[in-house]
C-alpha cells in the first residue's frame, strides 16, 4: 500500500516545525547573550561615568592648587621687589599677607 499524501504532508510539516523550534531556541539564546551584554556594557559605562567625575575632581583640585600657587608666587615675587627697592615696610606687608594666604 503507497503511503498517504497526507501522511507525507505531515513528515514535512514536522520537520519544518521542528526546525523553526530550533531556529526560536537559538535565537533566544542569542537573545539572552545579548541581554547579558548589555548589562555587561551598562556596568562598564557606569564605571567609566565614575571615573570621569573623579577625575574632574582631581582636575579641578589641581586647578584650584595651581591658581593658589600662582596667588603665592605673585605675592613672592612683590616681596622681592619691595626688598629690592628698599621698601621694606611693604615687603613686612606682604610677607605677613603671604602668610595668612600660605
Amino acid at each position: 500500500m503507497a503511503p498517504s499524501r497526507r501522511g507525507m504532508g505531515d513528515e514535512r510539516l514536522n520537520q519544518k516545525i521542528q526546525c523553526l523550534k530550533r531556529n526560536m531556541a537559538k535565537i533566544s539564546m542569542d537573545q539572552l547573550r545579548i541581554r547579558e551584554e548589555q548589562t555587561s556594557v551598562r556596568q562598564k559605562v557606569a564605571i567609566i561615568k565614575q571615573q570621569c567625575q573623579q577625575l574632574r575632581k582631581e582636575i579641578n583640585l589641581i586647578s584650584k592648587q595651581a591658581s593658589m600657587t600662582q596667588i603665592r608666587l605673585a605675592f613672592m615675587f612683590q616681596i622681592i621687589r619691595a626688598r629690592k627697592d628698599g621698601n621694606f615696610s611693604q615687603a613686612a606687608k606682604l610677607t605677613h599677607s603671604l602668610r595668612f594666604i600660605v
